[in-house]
C-alpha cells in the first residue's frame, strides 16, 4: 500500500510544478524506472533525490543506488505523473539522442584525468583496473564474487594472474557499473547476459566484450578486450613459417574451395581468419562473413552478426550470404552439420570458403566432417587445405637461459645431444616475473592432394591421413613446436604442454 504524505516523514512531490534535471534522470536506464516506477528528480552532490510511486521499496532504493553509487533520498510522487516524466525525460529523451543510444557504445574514458569530487570510488577502481590490464596486455578481466572477497584476475597469454583482492562488499556496485557500460540491463542479476563497450585508455580506442554470469555470491563479469591491433595483423606477423604462408597464399588466389583453421578454443583460429582475409583484395571481391561474435570490424568485409533468438544462426546466415552474389565467405565456425553441409555445397559452386572448426589435428579436421555426416565425395572435392594451429607463449629474451638439462632430456640417441641449444624461463621485472612475453603460432598444413582424397572417400582413420600427409612433407605441431624452441623462440616445456 502506497504510503500518504501525512502519514509518513518522506515527503509528497508533485512533479507536474517540478522541474526534472534531465542530466539527473537519464543516470538510470528506463527499463529500471519503469520497472520500479521511478524518477531521478535532481541530483545534489552525493545525493539523488529520487520520486517514487512507492518510496516503501527498499529494494529499488537499493538497486539505484547501487548503480548510481549515489545516497538516495526518496519522495513520494503520484504514479501517473511518474510515468508522463519517464516518457518526456527519458523515452523522448532518448529518442533526440537516436545516434548514441541506437549503438549504446559511448566512448569510457579510462585514461588518467582528473576526477570530480563526487565520482563514485567505484567508478575510479573500475577505470584503474581497465587501464592497467590494457598498459599490461590482457585479453580479459575476470570479475569474480567469492565468500570473503572480490577477486580481479587478468588473461595474460593465455594464464589468469590476480591482480586485486577487494571486499566482497564491492561486488554489486563494480556489477552495476560495468553492465551501465556494456548497456546491459541493470535489474537483471538472475539470468547471464551479454554487451559491448568502447573504453578510450593509453592513447587508443579499444572494444570490450561483456558477460555476466550469475553465481551463489554474486555476478561473475568476464570483460574481454578486443585491442584493434590484433585485426591489423598479417599471415607473417603470426608466427607462421615461409612455406606454409606461401601455401596458404595460393590457395587464396583459387576461385573456389573450402579453407578450413583448426584448433581447440584460444588457439588463436579467429586472429588467423582475419589475417586470411587480409590478404584478400576486397575491393574487387564481395566478402560476406557469419560470426559469432564479430570480434573485430575488417575493412571491405560485410559482416554478420549471429542472432539465434531472432532464428539467424550460422546455417541460416550461410543460406542467406549464398543469395547475396558473395565472392568469399568466411563463416566463423563451423559447428553443425547442417552449417558444415552448406559450407561444402557453397565451395563446390564456385565461392571461396574459409572457416574454423573445433578439432584437435589438421587430418582430424576431415574425420569431424565426415562424423557431421558430410557426404565423403563433397568433402574430397570441396576441401582445398586445412590448417591447425596452437598458441605458445614466446620466452622474455631479457632473462631466458640456456640449459643442458633440457637438451639431453629432449634427445634419445647419443648423436643429437649437445647439438642443439633449448632455453629456459627464468623470469624478471620485464616480464612480471613469468619468463615469458607475448606469444606466437604454431602451425602444421595438411595440402590437400589426390591421394589424401582418396583416403577421405574411403573413409579412413585421422591417424592414416595424417601418416600420409606426414610423407609428403607435412610438419606436425609437435614438430613445428620444435623449430621455434630451438630458435630460442618459446620453451620446451611450452611446446609439450600444447602439443
Amino acid at each position: 500500500m502506497k504510503p500518504m504524505a501525512g502519514e509518513s516523514r518522506i515527503q509528497f512531490l508533485p512533479l507536474q510544478d517540478r522541474q526534472i534535471e534531465r542530466t539527473a534522470a537519464q543516470l538510470i536506464p528506463e527499463s529500471l524506472a519503469l520497472k520500479h516506477q521511478l524518477i531521478p528528480v535532481r541530483r545534489r552532490g552525493k545525493v539523488l533525490e529520487l520520486a517514487m510511486a512507492d518510496p516503501a521499496d527498499m529494494k529499488a532504493m537499493e538497486d539505484i543506488s547501487v548503480l548510481t553509487g549515489l545516497e538516495i533520498e526518496p519522495y513520494w510522487a503520484d504514479g501517473e505523473q511518474i510515468q508522463i516524466a519517464i516518457r518526456q525525460n527519458l523515452t523522448v529523451g532518448k529518442a533526440e539522442n537516436m545516434e548514441e543510444e541506437k549503438e549504446k557504445r559511448a566512448v569510457w574514458q579510462v585514461e588518467g584525468g582528473e576526477y570530480k569530487p563526487e565520482e563514485s570510488p567505484t567508478v575510479r577502481l573500475i577505470d584503474s583496473l581497465f587501464k592497467q590490464a590494457i598498459l599490461e596486455g590482457a585479453s580479459d578481466i575476470h570479475w569474480e564474487p567469492r565468500e570473503s572477497c572480490f577477486q580481479v584476475r587478468f588473461r595474460l597469454d593465455g594464464f589468469l594472474a590476480k591482480k586485486s583482492e577487494l571486499p566482497p562488499g564491492l561486488a554489486k556496485s563494480i556489477a552495476a557499473r560495468l553492465k551501465l557500460m556494456a548497456g546491459i540491463d541493470v535489474s537483471e542479476r538472475r539470468l547471464p547476459q551479454d554487451g559491448r563497450m568502447v573504453i578510450s585508455g593509453t592513447g587508443k580506442t579499444i572494444d570490450v566484450r561483456v558477460s555476466t554470469f550469475p553465481t551463489v555470491f554474486g555476478e561473475k563479469i568476464v570483460t574481454r578486450i578486443l585491442d584493434s591491433e590484433f585485426a591489423e595483423r598479417s599471415l607473417a606477423d603470426l608466427g607462421m613459417q615461409e612455406k606454409i604462408k606461401t601455401e596458404i597464399q595460393k590457395l587464396l588466389k583459387k576461385p573456389h574451395g573450402l579453407v578450413l583453421v583448426s584448433g581447440p578454443t584460444g588457439s588463436g583460429k579467429t586472429t588467423t581468419l582475419y589475417a586470411l582475409c587480409k590478404e584478400l583484395p576486397s575491393d574487387i571481391y564481395n566478402i560476406v562473413s557469419i560470426e559469432d561474435p564479430i570480434e573485430y570490424r575488417l575493412k571491405g568485409v560485410n559482416q554478420a552478426q549471429v542472432q539465434v533468438k531472432a532464428g539467424l544462426g550460422f546455417a541460416q546466415g550461410l543460406r542467406s550470404i549464398l543469395r547475396q552474389d558473395p565472392d568469399i565467405i568466411m563463416v566463423g565456425e563451423i559447428r553443425d552439420h547442417e552449417t558444415a553441409k552448406i559450407a561444402t555445397a557453397a565451395a563446390l559452386t564456385g565461392h571461396l570458403v574459409i572457416s574454423t572448426i573445433h578439432t584437435n589435428s589438421a587430418a582430424e579436421t576431415l574425420a569431424r566432417l565426415l562424423d557431421m555426416n558430410v557426404e565423403p565425395y563433397m568433402l574430397a572435392s570441396a576441401v582445398s587445405g586445412i590448417l591447425a594451429q596452437r598458441l605458445v607463449r614466446k620466452l622474455c629474451v631479457h632473462c631466458r637461459k640456456p640449459d643442458q638439462d633440457l637438451v639431453l632430456s629432449a634427445y634419445s640417441d647419443e648423436q643429437s645431444r649437445g647439438k642443439e641449444i633449448f632455453y629456459r624461463a627464468v623470469g624478471c621485472e620485464r616480464c612480471n616475473g613469468t619468463g615469458y612475453e607475448g606469444r606466437t603460432g604454431i602451425y602444421e598444413f595438411l595440402s590437400y592432394d589426390s591421394q589424401i582424397k582418396e583416403l577421405v572417400l574411403e573413409k579412413r582413420s585421422s591417424l592414416l591421413i595424417e601418416e600420409a600427409a606426414k610423407q609428403k612433407g607435412m610438419k606436425t605441431l609437435l614438430e613445428d613446436g620444435m623449430t621455434k624452441a630451438k630458435l630460442g623462440l618459446t620453451s620446451l616445456e611450452e611446446v609439450f604442454r600444447v602439443s
